[in-house]
């Protein structure tokens, strides 16, 4: 793993976040850059984590041209920025759990990593597929600058 600029996708080892890594596959090709899947689990997890969801969306991923990479870690957010710093990842995908204002309890996990590395874009994908976006300051001008999905 480089650090070579990248889409990174954060899945939770349920099924249907295959949406995200079809969502970064498109961002990945848009920008031609290559793309990360990256699983957290809970220590709690280890060797009960559910298999099938997680090799479907490993094959998912490798049908994307992507790796995915699986911790057991309680700390999820903190993994995911050390995996984009260490990555060099300039986009994150992730799925809206923990998003407040739309309706759905905080687990915290989109909040530190946005807290924790301001500057890399966030990329929340509904169920429905709708995608909504946390956008970077610029800095200069004082207005959100996200590239539009």
């Amino acid at each position: 793993m480089g650090k070579k600029a990248s889409i990174l996708v954060c899945v939770t080892g349920q099924r249907d976040c295959d949406r995200l890594i079809r969502v970064g596959k498109k961002l990945a090709a848009e920008r031609s850059i290559p793309m990360q899947v990256l699983c957290v689990q809970p220590t709690s997890a280890g060797y009960d984590a559910n298999c099938e969801e997680l090799e479907y969306l490993r094959q998912t991923a490798q049908g994307a041209d992507a790796e995915m990479t699986v911790y057991f870690d309680d700390s999820a957010a903190l993994i995911a920025v050390g995996f984009i710093k260490q990555t060099g990842a300039t986009h994150v995908v992730t799925g809206m759990a923990g998003t407040p204002g739309v309706g759905l309890p905080s687990n915290g996990f989109i909040e530190m990593v946005h807290q924790l590395v301001p500057e890399i874009p966030i990329s929340m994908v509904a169920k429905d597929g709708t995608i909504y976006n946390i956008c970077p300051a610029n800095k200069k001008s004082r207005q959100a600058s996200c590239p539009v999905v």
